[in-house]
């Protein structure tokens, strides 16, 4: 992928998460304590898979578009 198109997904990614978190804090203010722990389980396990398998892989090939905040996740991928 070159440079520009990493860009552009990363941005989509991170409108995902933005639109994630809206929906969490819905059901986190109006959901039953069942709702909640579902919803929170399946978007942190969402998160953390695209964290690893989509963003961290363009984050190594362009090292420059990795938030300065955000350390490398070290592992086997």
């Amino acid at each position: 992928m070159n440079r520009d198109a990493a860009v552009k997904v990363i941005g989509h990614i991170e409108a995902m998460f933005h639109e994630g978190n809206g929906a969490l804090y819905q059901v986190n203010n109006y959901g039953s304590e069942d709702e909640r722990k579902r919803f929170q389980d399946a978007l942190g396990t969402a998160i953390a898979n695209i964290d690893l398998d989509l963003l961290e892989p363009l984050y190594k090939q362009f090292p420059d578009l990795r938030p300065k905040d955000m350390e490398e996740i070290k592992g086997n991928k």
